[in-house]
């Protein structure tokens, strides 16, 4: 495993690939983490070398902290790993609450304190709140008091917004982007500031922590055109592959975050970390990913990334998987002219079971929670339009 560096923080080596745990296996037909498979993957990318796992208030409705924190200290890893967690902003009301959750998030853990604790999701509305209600101060506080030994935040806005919160407040340690190969490029996104963004934090010596570097596995399993692209290279590698070292190959990268739920998956993802260096892929190679982010981008519907922070839907509608349904069906070349008419088996399933886009009725709630900033209504009556 080859390890990197925080600017500001001091005898802190990190794996280059962290384990993100907001997609662990499930118990088969439920929603139910399945521990014992879960235990497997996190000793097995403990024994490769993963030293930063990564989980959240929300992840699997919870339970992502109580199944990590269990088995960490079952395993005796708790103090051989660095665990990060964050501060779910849309559910503080007062400043009381900031240390109720915690409180509750060390309990979920079985831990005195977290290693790395960020303000989550952060957009412009959400930083001019937490100014209000002294975010910052808090965490100062509980810094001080050893609850937690790092403060951060991740982000979903624009390059513009990361510039301002980095601006209002010298205290950052650390940043979590969306960083990948389709999201690289801040001057052309409302939701991701890419590239631009990595310079910015280098210059004030905040180390960055991708996440999605395989954008919920899109990158990882693509469709046959990007394949066909990445088998043509004269350096043939795993999609999954190729993902991964373009994120790696930006030397403001702390550890990109995987959401591993297989063992194949840790085991070639933590193969590609120990290969892979800042500045080490040649521009032939580049050019490949280049291509295959042009493939995508000329198909791709909707910048879902299936994280599920607009779900549950009031309704029921099962509004990550009819995106899914519907940039499936874009990515096979179902849209196009001489493409018999579309029809997707899994969204008419979808309409059927009560979960279809014709549910919606326009509230809005789930646009208030996505980091991608879809415009949800509006997407999920396209994508019904054109997969009816």
């Amino acid at each position: 495993m080859n390890y990197r560096h925080f600017p500001l923080i001091d005898d802190c080596k990190i794996s280059a690939l962290g384990f993100g745990c907001m997609r662990l296996p499930l118990v088969q037909g439920t929603e139910d983490i399945d521990k014992e498979k879960t235990r497997e993957l996190i000793k097995a990318a403990y024994n490769e070398g993963i030293n930063y796992y990564d989980t959240a208030w929300p992840y699997h409705h919870g339970k992502s902290e109580e199944v990590l924190g269990s088995i960490l200290a079952e395993e005796n890893l708790r103090d051989k790993v660095y665990i990060a967690d964050k501060c779910p902003v849309w559910e503080i009301k007062e400043e009381a609450d900031f240390d109720r959750i915690l409180d509750e998030q060390l309990r979920r853990l079985k831990t005195d304190h977290i290693d790395f604790y960020l303000l989550h999701a952060m957009h412009a509305s959400s930083w001019e709140n937490m100014k209000k209600l002294h975010a910052t101060s808090f965490m100062e506080r509980a810094k001080k008091l050893g609850k937690i030994k790092h403060i951060g935040f991740s982000f979903h806005d624009s390059l513009e917004v990361f510039k301002k919160m980095i601006d209002e407040y010298a205290g950052w340690e650390f940043c979590q982007i969306q960083y990948n190969y389709l999201d690289d490029d801040g001057e052309k996104q409302t939701s991701n500031p890419g590239k631009q963004a990595l310079a910015y934090a280098a210059k004030h010596e905040i180390g960055v922590i991708a996440m999605e570097p395989l954008r919920g596995g899109l990158l990882a399993n693509p469709p046959k055109g990007v394949r066909d692209i990445f088998a043509a290279a004269e350096t043939p590698r795993l999609p999954a592959e190729w993902g991964l070292r373009f994120v790696w190959e930006s030397q403001e990268i702390v550890t990109a975050l995987s959401g591993m739920n297989d063992m194949t998956q840790v085991l070639v993802n933590c193969a590609t970390a120990s290969a892979s260096f800042p500045n080490s892929l040649p521009q032939k190679q580049l050019a490949v990913v280049k291509q295959a982010k042009d493939w995508f981008e000329s198909r791709i519907k909707v910048p879902c990334t299936h994280c599920n922070y607009c779900m549950p839907c009031p309704q029921g509608v099962s509004i990550p998987d009819i995106f899914s349904a519907y940039n499936d069906a874009s990515l096979r070349g179902a849209f196009e002219a001489d493409s018999p008419k579309s029809v997707s088996a899994d969204y008419i399933k979808l309409k059927k079971d009560g979960k279809g886009a014709d549910k919606c009725v326009g509230c809005g709630l789930c646009a208030t929670k996505c980091p991608q900033h879809i415009q949800i209504p509006d997407m999920l009556k396209e994508a019904g339009e054109k997969l009816s």
